[in-house]
């Protein structure tokens, strides 16, 4: 059951850092119930005909027809699950239009639906679980076989959105996180399943990969001064955990297994991926030493895993770029209103 492997993840994450000790495990606003919900549902899809059910803010009626509307942006809910803010957030930067959908999923966890009072076809994740890829935990012990993990629901939603009958002029989908929701989306990116359905359609997908904590790394290689190229084998003493998903592909995720690191390095490179920081952050948000193996802030682990990804695909990645909002700090709002902000998720022009 993938709630085990979350609680292994949590045991050996706490046992290998080293230097001085980090707060692990969930936030008190993590804790609590959201008090918002969507109104609409969306049904994931799963093996053998079931499907699951998770509420999805959207500024349009799901089960209509949507002729018109050329852009979707796929935005990912902040680590207490209030997606309701961050759908807020992007009608903020898009404005309510015809041809721009902005769609918020929400990724529930067991004290939500039973606030809410849902019924067991709704899916429930693990606290941390759904940020990282995860599978959902069981409603009981009859549906223990209905599983979904999070980037299959985002599957399930490009598949949907890929559908010429009922997006029949879409040209583009964004999918955005911020923070540790971006590293949701980098995750997400660099292991997708999920890119046939819009590529046939002939939908391009962007990842916008804004201010994020961390990186998932290819190989077992980490930023170093001492070496020519920038990069050399990292010291396990430091931090037995530095290569354990999420920042690397050691007992990744179910959804993220089966194939070579250096495979999903290389279908990485080629997507387009959009990294969004402004260019006077820099904060320390993530501060365990996994993160600190990747550089001591935001702006310095970007900078060190564009080199890496290079490296790891062998190639520089011609669809990969990095804009820096001129004087915007770690607020996610000014980010993302910024002209940056803005070229990242409409396309509009460069800041």
């Amino acid at each position: 059951m993938k709630t085990k492997f979350a609680a292994a993840i949590a045991v050996l994450a706490l046992a290998a850092c080293a230097g001085e000790p980090v707060q692990r495990g969930p936030s008190p606003q993590q804790l609590r119930a959201v008090e918002r919900l969507s109104d609409q549902d969306f049904a994931v899809p799963l093996p053998g005909g079931q499907t699951l059910l998770m509420p999805v803010f959207a500024d349009k009626k799901l089960v209509d027809p949507h002729p018109g509307v050329e852009r979707v942006i796929v935005g990912i809910q902040d680590p207490a699950r209030n997606a309701g803010l961050e759908y807020d957030r992007l009608l903020r930067v898009t404005g309510e239009g015809p041809a721009t959908m902005v769609l918020v999923p929400q990724f529930l966890a067991a004290q939500d639906a039973e606030r809410h009072r849902l019924g067991l076809d709704f899916a429930r994740w693990t606290l941390d679980g759904w940020k990282e890829g995860g599978n959902s935990r069981p409603a009981s012990l009859a549906d223990e076989g209905a599983l979904a993990s999070s980037f299959q629901a985002i599957d399930a939603l490009l598949l949907f959105l890929a559908d010429r009958q009922s997006f029949p002029d879409l040209k583009h989908v964004s999918v955005v996180g911020y923070g540790q929701s971006a590293r949701f989306v980098q995750l997400y990116a660099a292991t997708t399943r999920g890119l046939d359905a819009p590529r046939a359609a002939g939908v391009a997908v962007r990842f916008v990969v804004a201010a994020a904590d961390s990186y998932l790394y290819f190989d077992e290689e980490r930023p170093s001064r001492a070496h020519e190229s920038g990069f050399a084998p990292f010291e396990r003493a430091q931090c037995n955990g530095f290569n354990y998903w999420p920042y690397g592909f050691v007992l990744p995720a179910p959804y993220a297994s089966g194939q070579l690191p250096r495979d999903f390095a290389r279908a990485y490179a080629g997507r387009e991926v959009v990294y969004l920081i402004g260019d006077r952050d820099s904060e320390i948000a993530d501060r365990g030493c996994e993160a600190r193996a990747q550089g001591r802030d935001r702006a310095e682990r970007l900078a060190h895993y564009m080199r890496h990804v290079a490296r790891a695909a062998g190639a520089e990645p011609a669809a990969h770029t990095r804009l820096a909002a001129p004087g915007v700090g770690a607020d996610p709002a000014a980010l993302l209103t910024s002209p940056c902000g803005r070229a990242a998720l409409l396309g509009e022009p460069r800041c």
